[in-house]
């Protein structure tokens, strides 16, 4: 060694990381790894010798090996081999990973856990527990409230199910009324479905039966509604007509007292009068009315006796029971009974259409007698305005 050069201390390789240390140290400063457990220092390596400044001396012959140190042995045998399947990986990252490892709590793979704790899991690898559903413990009730809605029966100290949750008690309150049309839909008056619930469904032969039935239903109220319309119709409409007099074009009669035909009878004048000449019993007798044109009657007004003034009336026999008998232009009649009054005018409901002749038929009559005939003041027809029906 030269005089120029200064002496530096001692320095040794780290068994772990290869880290220059230098001497008297126990820790290494790069990885913290312990160096030694009794402070040996491993022997240091000689320094190569200086090349010599003086001629070039001939070549020695070869010397046998000189058998190797003790110490040299040891220094070799401190030595790490490195591991194959490791060689290519660098240092530095073999032991930053066993490092790692190293600061991992060790945890033991089978450790029984208390109930309903939750379980250990290493760090890095999370695991989301499922929900915990309670199981259901199906008592054995043998007396008590049965629930209605699922059969379970229940412990008479219990207001609610234990499988359903169904009230037992429900609060009184009054029944609302039901909409007509749910009325005439469920006339059985049963409850209605709750939310999500199905009825039962009809099958077998009784479902096509009642099938049939109601095609059949519906057919006739079809029916029914074509062939009866025309005279509902009709009925409405003459319900709020107008009324306007229709007057007959000729009065006759099967028997008339003299100075009293039967003409009297449609004068439009309450005092005049038409008697059949006879007393007694007022068989055959009867009055007949004829039109230009055929026409619609909705009304008839009869004012029976010798006038309409009520001291008058009494004077003669009034027509009790008549038959009004219609014939329309066609050649049909119809028969209409009316049920007359002792006094005052009458007025009947007729709806006749297409009415050509109208006869009435007297056939009892009020305060009859040998001296008294049967007297008629008035008789007058309503209907509706011409082409109005």
């Amino acid at each position: 060694m030269s005089a120029s050069q200064t002496p530096t201390p001692k320095e040794r390789e780290c068994t772990e990381c290869g880290a220059p240390v230098e001497s008297g140290r126990k820790f290494c400063d790069a990885c913290g790894a312990f160096l030694s457990w009794a402070g040996e220092e491993p022997a240091a390596a000689q320094p190569p010798a200086e090349p010599a400044t003086g001629p070039a001396a001939e070549p020695a012959p070869p010397a046998e090996p000189a058998a190797p140190a003790p110490a040299a042995e040891a220094a070799a045998a401190a030595v790490p081999t490195k591991d194959p399947d490791t060689a290519e990986i660098p240092v530095v990252e073999v032991l930053r990973t066993e490092r790692a490892h190293a600061l991992l709590v060790p945890v033991p793979e089978h450790v029984e856990q208390p109930a309903g704790a939750a379980a250990a899991v290493l760090p890095g690898r999370p695991q989301e527990s499922g929900p915990r559903v309670r199981a259901v413990v199906d008592e054995q009730v043998l007396d008590g409230i049965t629930c209605r809605w699922c059969d379970t029966v229940n412990p008479h100290e219990r207001h609610f199910c234990r499988r359903c949750a169904a009230a037992f008690a429900e609060p009184e309150a009054a029944a609302a009324r039901r909409p007509w049309w749910r009325r005439l839909l469920d006339f059985r008056g049963r409850e209605a479905p709750w939310a999500g619930q199905r009825p039962r469904l009809r099958r077998g032969p009784w479902a096509l039966v009642r099938r049939v039935l109601v095609v059949v239903v519906v057919v006739a109220v079809l029916v029914a509604v074509v062939v009866w319309s025309g005279p509902a119709t009709e009925a409405v409409t003459d319900h709020f007509a107008k009324r306007v007099p229709v007057d007959p074009v000729t009065m006759t009669a099967s028997h008339s007292y003299d100075g009293h035909g039967p003409e009297l009878t449609i004068d439009k004048i309450s005092n005049s009068w038409w008697g059949n000449g006879y007393g007694g019993d007022p068989q055959n007798t009867w009055l007949e009315a004829a039109f230009a044109q055929p026409e619609h009657l909705l009304n008839v007004l009869i004012t029976p006796g010798v006038s309409a003034e009520p001291d008058k009336q009494l004077a003669e026999a009034r027509p009790h029971a008549v038959d009004l008998v219609a014939t329309t232009a066609d050649g049909r009649t119809s028969t209409t009974h009316l049920e007359l009054a002792a006094d005052g005018a009458q007025s009947f409901d007729l709806r006749l259409d297409k009415v050509v002749k109208v006869r009435l038929n007297i056939l009892s009559a009020y305060g009859t007698g040998p001296d008294k005939q049967v007297a008629v003041a008035e008789v007058e027809f309503f209907g509706t305005k011409p082409g109005g029906n």
